[in-house]
């Protein structure tokens, strides 16, 4: 995932406003760490300020929303967080929990879609940011690497796509591709065809971003995902008279429909969030920053993607965790 740029849009009574910056997507998890009031007056300080300043979305890596009347902040990042040894899932719920105890009154929401949900949020067409209304190509042939990079189970493919075939067998592929976009519209005949590299069965000591589940007797696909940047509309044709699911960050649901010819050695959240806020303090320069990140400790998640602030007291008629 090489540095990318990144998209900030505020939202008030005058509508919207955006600012970019080349490169934002390489610092984005540290640049929003502070707080609304610090993350605003970075954003202020970033090319931009009206409500056409766009970067086209193939260079595009990054967005943060922040809805100032509803205390809402939706965030999306292709990006791992720069410096740490590894960024799977568990990493990103960490972070996303870090960044609730530092928003107090703010909800923080990860968008899998990135800026397909922002532009839905802002009630504005695909083709508002230039090339984001054309579908990625979908997967191709021998598409599928093995799951993990040699030895080193710490190193997994971006999505994880796991097929049962008619006659009920389990094989593990590895997409190395960006997101889980290309594998969805590729459709059911590509992910189920016969892959080199698949392996019948998978043991990872990091959650993958994405995995997908194809249940072929079953016609139903599940997947879980960070990162999916589509339409889901253009789902449709590929998946007719299939059952399609998609279960948020949960991909402890998915996994539990696989089997355990899938092992998932990759620690727990509680045990991640203290790496995670750790990690950061010990590259805070500032006391005060460094104290409130050790002060940090795990709460009950309160929905797929989505974190509450402890001290948040939502607004009459913000619109629940789960809706975008």
């Amino acid at each position: 995932m090489s540095a990318g740029n990144a998209h900030y849009v505020v939202v008030d009574r005058h509508g919207h406003r955006v600012w970019s910056q080349h490169g934002g997507a390489a610092t984005f998890h540290r640049d929003l760490l502070w707080g609304p009031e610090r993350t605003l007056d970075f954003i202020h300080r970033q090319r931009g300020g009206h409500a056409a300043f766009w970067m086209n979305s193939v260079w595009w890596q990054a967005v943060a929303l922040l809805d100032l009347h509803e205390r809402r902040l939706f965030v999306h990042t292709e990006r791992e967080i720069a410096g740490y040894p590894r960024t799977g899932l568990r990493e990103i719920r960490a972070w996303l929990e870090i960044m609730a105890a530092l928003w107090p009154g703010w909800t923080v929401t990860w968008a899998p879609r990135g800026l397909y949900q922002i532009m839905e949020y802002l009630g504005l067409p695909y083709d508002t940011v230039l090339y984001l209304d054309e579908p990625p190509s979908p997967l191709t042939g021998q598409w599928a690497q093995a799951p993990t990079e040699d030895d080193d189970l710490t190193r997994v493919a971006s999505a994880l796509i796991t097929v049962r075939d008619q006659d009920g067998r389990l094989s593990f592929r590895g997409c190395w591709a960006s997101g889980l976009a290309e594998p969805l519209l590729s459709g059911p005949a590509t992910l189920a065809s016969h892959q080199e590299e698949a392996l019948e069965f998978a043991v990872l000591e990091s959650i993958p971003w994405s995995g997908a589940f194809l249940d072929v007797p079953a016609r139903r696909l599940d997947w879980w995902s960070l990162d999916c940047l589509l339409d889901p509309a253009w789902l449709a044709p590929q998946w007719s008279g299939w059952t399609l699911t998609d279960h948020g960050d949960a991909f402890e649901e998915v996994a539990a429909l696989i089997g355990p010819e899938l092992l998932l050695d990759a620690g727990t959240d509680d045990g991640t969030l203290r790496r995670v806020a750790d990690w950061f303090a010990r590259h805070t320069a500032d006391s005060h920053d460094r104290e409130r990140l050790l002060r940090i400790r795990p709460v009950e998640r309160t929905g797929a993607l989505c974190r509450k602030s402890r001290n948040s007291v939502p607004d009459a008629g913000q619109a629940p965790c789960d809706e975008f």
